[in-house]
């Protein structure tokens, strides 16, 4: 195995919208998407993240995304995805 870079481009395989929060850190969240996101890179690499970037109801399967990243603290950074330019919205 080896790290190996890839380009963050991808398509809304599934997701789901949380609309009560599981635990309480999450209250302030509410409500967000958590989706399966599967990479253009081959062999097909499906990652789970949230969309950002847009309302719940505008997020679709086959939704083209592009990794962005949000610093938590100094040594924590989250990968998410947001809307691709020209991504149709629903």
């Amino acid at each position: 195995m080896q790290w190996e870079g890839v380009s963050g481009k991808g398509t809304v395989y599934s997701y789901v919208v949380f609309r009560r929060a599981f635990l309480a850190s999450f209250a302030k969240d509410i409500p967000f998407v958590m989706a399966i996101v599967e990479l253009e890179e081959s062999p097909r690499v499906r990652l789970l993240s949230n969309i950002v970037g847009c309302a719940p109801e505008a997020v679709h399967i086959g939704m083209r995304v592009n990794a962005v990243y949000e610093d938590v603290t100094p040594e924590v950074t989250l990968f998410k995805f947001a809307p691709a330019a020209g991504a149709q919205a629903r």
